[in-house]
């Protein structure tokens, strides 16, 4: 199997192995993403933790960095205003604003690389940064790899 994707989740927990059972619960039962296997790469990171705020931060910018990257790479395609979305043809045009879609409205996906579980979102609200800076103990960061089979592989297991 191979790393499909790397994704940083903030839970909220009374403890790392709540959130655990959480990030867990929240794989088993979305479609967004599907893995055949999820391995956290790392014990949880409390609030409390002096590297969580990095973390969090530096997640966070990875997600903006992504975000910028896809915008660039659809306006390198010629699509460089609202008017021309109408006419955006289906395909790696169409593709590309549907990853910036979703990066805006909250679904994860195998580019996210910070998710927020507790607003479903690839951002920090201003309501739950006051939250953490409130009650610490009761939030974790957690890293994680998805797993897929390459398709050489699926191909053997499926025949």
């Amino acid at each position: 199997m191979n790393v499909l994707a790397s994704h940083l989740l903030l839970v909220a927990a009374e403890t790392a192995a709540d959130g655990e059972t959480r990030v867990r619960q929240f794989f088993d039962r979305t479609s967004l993403v599907l893995y055949d296997r999820l391995d956290l790469t790392g014990a949880a990171v409390p609030a409390t933790d002096r590297a969580f705020q990095p973390k969090l931060q530096a997640g966070l910018e990875q997600n903006h960095r992504l975000l910028e990257r896809f915008i660039e790479e659809l306006g390198s395609t010629g699509c460089s205003t609202r008017r021309d979305l109408a006419g955006l043809p289906q395909g790696y045009q169409s593709k590309i604003l549907h990853i910036i879609a979703h990066f805006l409205d909250g679904f994860i996906g195998v580019d996210s690389a910070f998710y927020n579980l507790v607003d479903d979102s690839h951002w920090l609200p201003d309501e739950t940064a006051v939250a953490i800076d409130a009650t610490p103990e009761k939030f974790w960061l957690f890293a994680l790899a998805g797993y897929s089979m390459t398709p050489k592989e699926a191909m053997l297991l499926h025949r």
